[in-house]
């Protein structure tokens, strides 16, 4: 087979696999991330399991100190749309980006795992499955390094 034909032979196959697995790889992300939104209830969902992990935030005494003179409200409706974001729903997270949001906050290991407790025992009691909770973790977990700071 002379050069020329195979180089096209080559570069015809390649162009058939990149256009057939094309779509496939583009929207795999955003089907995922969309049954996670789906999975977590969508909005309402997602604004039940962030009211309740606040109840469960401030009745807790290892936490719940830190979140005095905040403006709970703001920081709820923070929260709710960074996870609706997270979660491949059509929100926008408009706060600052997370080092920035928690500097000189001093927060521990300790605290941010108590608060990782907190959320997931909201979800668990918004009958979150577990599955759907770890994969909502997994997203939120990277966040750890830019808040733990002490």
């Amino acid at each position: 087979m002379p050069r020329s034909r195979f180089g096209r032979l080559i570069r015809g196959l390649a162009i058939a696999c990149l256009t057939a697995a094309a779509p496939l790889l583009a929207g795999t992300p955003a089907r995922a991330a969309d049954t996670l939104y789906a999975d977590l209830g969508g909005a309402p969902g997602i604004d039940a399991i962030v009211d309740r992990a606040f109840v469960l935030i401030l009745a807790d005494d290892r936490i719940k100190d830190d979140f005095d003179n905040i403006n709970l409200d703001r920081l709820r409706g923070r929260i709710k749309s960074q996870i609706c974001e997270l979660a491949g729903g059509p929100c926008h997270y408009p706060g600052r980006p997370m080092q920035a949001a928690h500097d000189g906050l001093d927060i521990t290991q300790a605290k941010f795992n108590a608060l990782a407790e907190d959320l997931r025992t909201a979800m668990a009691q918004q009958a979150i499955g577990y599955h759907t909770q770890n994969r909502l973790i997994a997203l939120l977990a990277p966040m750890e390094r830019a808040i733990v700071t002490k």
